[in-house]
């Protein structure tokens, strides 16, 4: 699980969007906790990472549109 938190060199981001903290692809503050009562992480802003997310969010649907090349609809 080491990977999941490995730092990306500035040449290796490819963001296309702000920041998404609804993205279904973000880990929960709980992930990777051996204590399910513990938050393994906490957002800057201090915001709930809850662990399920209902579906893709906006942007998560917007930086596939990019890498595939999928047009706007």
């Amino acid at each position: 699980w080491f990977y999941a938190f490995r730092k990306l060199l500035p040449e290796q981001h490819r963001r296309f969007t702000p920041f998404d903290y609804d993205s279904v692809m973000l880990y929960g503050e709980k992930s990777f906790s051996k204590n399910w009562d513990v938050k393994s992480m906490t957002a800057k802003d201090g915001r709930f990472l809850p662990e399920d997310k209902p579906g893709m969010s906006k942007y998560d649907i917007e930086r596939l549109n990019i890498l595939y090349q999928c047009p706007r609809k």
